[in-house]
Order: structure tokens, then sequence, then C-alpha cells
């Protein structure tokens, strides 16, 4: 016992010598020992986990007003000016009576016909007889009474609920606070100075009891792992790509990629990307001369009418491979380029697709680039950002790439899941551009990497409102 004794700090104190066999509220406490009652409660729970204080929860439920009904708890209710205004005139337009009472005059006009004191008759409020009183506006009053049901139908009144917390001193709280122990609390220079501390035993501190865990602001987990794959990216020597609106030309997004108009994934009726309706259905492209060659390229390659009208019409970036397209205007040779955007897509939701979600795409120029280059590059983000070699690649096809790859992860849950395409660009994308040099690329999805590092299997959960599933996820990852 004495060495819990020993191990109380002042506040505890203070409380254990206030209570006793009958139970006491946290307001009472808090009066006889001058504590706050946050000091108080904090000091209760420590001492009822060391067995010395027993606390007791007990629930109640009363009436309170709502904000309006606390004006009328002091003021007459609309009703009550109605029917003292047609004591005096006996009848009232229903203009006049709009403009004194407002929104008011439905529910108190209501009221009136109810009860039978008052009618409407050619476009005026007639008075049949006089009350002095209504059953609730006593109620409204001092919050008693039968007339309150009504009250809170007319949102004047609410229940609300209050908990009344109550201690008691255990036999065992009763023995430690009998023993005498002359610890000193804490060292002040007074203390030093005029040696009282000689002698003496200073408190020992229980660094075992636990406390309330306290959580401060702090950046989203996904929004940090973002950041971290940027750092991550520049240490190696990327560079990020220019920014980019999100509303960009058909032109931008496709055919620039060497998609042809005719393809499904460029349908402008194919539910593969958002169309912009406002403020402007079509948009310009300032690279006239980039335009031209691209548009021969297209008519040359693969043998179709180019349509100017499919070229301008805008939409919201469905991959980051719009990027770059926008880099390769003035790459540096040899270069390394990234970007980290959102892009949108008329996707279903679903536990692994989002219609808007963060891509990862990057280039690399090099004379001495292939094939392999890029896988090992693939792989290697894989073990930096994912935290695993294990890693699959499938023969993909798209019509800016050629050969093109599928990359797969292994999730703990979903098992085997796409992260993204990559491949070389075609020859015919690059020839606009006036690039010779090889040009890996890549477009990677970032919530999946991050439902696979750290086996989230639903991507919905990385924009929940639920705080402590947010917590319970790592914000960030040691190199």
């Amino acid at each position: 016992m004495e060495e819990i004794a020993r191990k109380l700090s002042s506040h505890e104190v203070t409380v254990l010598r206030v209570l006793s066999e009958e139970p006491k509220t946290v307001e009472e406490v808090s009066k006889e020992t001058g504590l706050p009652e946050a000091a108080v409660m904090r000091a209760l729970s420590f001492l009822e986990r060391k067995g010395l204080a027993l606390t007791e929860k007990k629930t109640i439920h009363y009436w309170d007003w709502t904000e309006k009904g606390r004006y009328y708890s002091s003021n007459p209710l609309p009703e009550r000016r109605l029917l003292e205004l047609l004591k005096e005139r006996e009848e009232v337009d229903l203009s006049e009576a709009k403009e004194l009472l407002g929104d008011e005059l439905g529910p108190a006009l209501g009221l009136l016909k109810k009860e039978g004191l008052a009618k409407i008759e050619k476009g005026k409020i007639v008075l049949l007889r006089y009350i002095p009183s209504f059953p609730w506006e006593e109620s409204i009053r001092t919050l008693e009474g039968e007339g309150l049901e009504l009250l809170q139908k007319r949102g004047l009144v609410t229940r609300r609920k209050r908990s009344i917390i109550r201690a008691r001193i255990t036999p065992r709280g009763k023995e430690v606070r009998n023993l005498k122990v002359d610890l000193l609390e804490r060292l002040t220079p007074e203390i030093l100075r005029s040696g009282e501390w000689k002698g003496k035993e200073l408190r020992a501190y229980d660094v075992e009891s636990p406390v309330p865990k306290k959580h401060y602001g702090s950046k989203h987990p996904y929004v940090e792992f973002l950041r971290k794959i940027k750092d991550v990216l520049i240490s190696m020597g990327f560079e990020e790509m220019e920014y980019s609106s999100p509303v960009i030309p058909h032109f931008w997004d496709l055919e620039v990629l060497f998609v042809p108009q005719d393809h499904p994934s460029a349908d402008l009726g194919a539910a593969d990307t958002f169309l912009v309706e406002t403020p402007s259905r079509y948009g310009e492209i300032k690279e006239k001369e980039l335009y031209e060659k691209v548009k021969e390229v297209h008519e040359r390659v693969w043998g179709y009418k180019w349509s100017d009208e499919v070229a301008r019409r805008l939409v919201l970036r469905s991959h980051a491979t719009v990027l770059s397209a926008l880099t390769l205007r003035n790459p540096k040779v040899p270069g390394k380029y990234f970007t980290i955007s959102r892009v949108y897509r008329p996707e279903q939701v679903d536990a692994k697709h989002l219609p808007e979600f963060n891509q990862l795409d990057g280039i690399v120029l090099d004379e001495s680039l292939d094939f392999r280059h890029l896988l090992g590059l693939l792989k290697n983000f894989a073990e930096v950002f994912v935290g695993t070699g294990n890693v699959r690649f499938k023969a993909g096809y798209f019509p800016f790439t050629e050969p093109s790859v599928e990359m797969f992860v292994k999730h703990p849950e979903l098992g085997w899941i796409e992260i993204g395409g990559a491949g070389i660009f075609r020859e015919e994308l690059l020839e606009p551009f006036g690039i010779e040099v090889p040009v890996i690329a890549w477009g990677l999805g970032l919530e999946r990497f991050f439902m696979v590092r750290y086996g989230i299997s639903d991507i919905r959960d990385l924009f929940t409102e639920n705080l402590d599933r947010l917590r319970s996820i790592p914000k960030v990852w040691r190199l």
C-alpha cells in the first residue's frame, strides 16, 4: 500500500481526501477540492485503475429549449400574438397578418382554427372566441407539463441527455489515504535554496498507468504516401513534369499519343472519357505545327479522315500520359521525368475502382534504353513503393507503346491486382516531336500501390471519414 501511496500524484491525493463512502458527483468533488472538473475526472480515472475509488455513470434525459424556443420562453408565442391582435380588432386581413408574423402565421393560424378560436372568411381572419392562455404556454416557460410534446413537434424544445458521474472511496482507498507519507511533489528553486529537500523523498512517478491517447492534426496518410513517392523519385534523379490543367482538348488526351480517332477508347460516345459541357465545349491547340504533323501521321498510318472537331473537343484527362506527351515538346536527352496527377474516368465504383484517382506517369529518354531497362525500373518501383519484389508482367496492348506490358502486384487479400501499364513509345508517336531516341513510359495507379503496401482491401477506405481507420494506417515508410 505504501508503494501505491508514494506514486499518487498531487491531484489524486487531493481528490482521495474528499471522497467518502457516500457517492459524490464530479461537480461536488470539484467544488470541494478547487480542481477543474477535467482534472477531477483524470484523477478519478487513475484512482479507479488502482482500486482506490469506484465511479458510476448515470445518464439522465431532460427537456431543453432550441434556439428559437429559448426566445419564446420569454416572449409571446405567435398564436398568442395573433389571438391578442384579434381580441383587439376582431378581424385582421390575411396580408396584414402575414406581414406581422411572417413564416409563423401558418402554425399560429392552424392552432387557432384547431382550437375553434378563429376562422378565415373573405380574405380575413375572424375571431370566434378568446381564451387567456394555452396549455403549452406554461410549458415553454417552465419546460414542464403536457404541452412539451406539441412544442417538440414545432421545433421549440428538444430532448437532451447528460451523464452524471459519481465517485466513492473503496476500503483500499481508505487504507492508502490513512498512510502518512511525507514526499516532495516537485523541486522548486526555493526548496533547493532552503535545503528543505534534504532527508526527504521525491514522489515516485508512475510510468505504467495508462493515459488518454492524444490525436493531433496531421496530413492524410495517403497524401503523405504521395509526398514520399515524389521525394524518392527526385532523389533518383527524376525531374517533375510541369503542371497542366485537367481540362484539355481531346488532341492532347489521345491523338497526340497516336490513338486513332476511330479507336474504341477515343470514341466520344464511349464511356471512357468525361466530356466538358461548360463554359466551353471546344478548346484551341496552340502548337499548330505539331498539330499538323500529328494529323499527317494519323491519316498516313491509320488511313482515316481526321476530324478537327473531335481533336478540339474538351475532356477531363483520362490518363496522366497526357503530361508525358506535353513534356515531349522540349525534353532533355538523356532525361528522366515523372508526374503524380489526378485522372478521371467514368468507372463503376467498387473495391478496386474510382472515377478519379492518382496516376504515377513517367518517361525516360536515352539512346541506350531497351525493354529490359523498363522492366527493371518497374520492379524497382514495386520494391521501393510497395515493399515487395513479388511482381508479374503480362504482355499488353496500348496504341502508343510497342512492346507493351501490364504490371501486377500481389495483394495480401485480393490476390494479383493490376497496377498499370508501360512500354516503349512508338516511333509514330515520337515522329511529330522529332525525337529519335528510345523513350520508355509507364502509367501506374498509386491508390493500388497504397492498398498493397498497407493491406487495404477496399479502395474507398482511402477516402473514409472514419478517423480511427485512418489513424491505423502508417503515414510514411522508412527507406
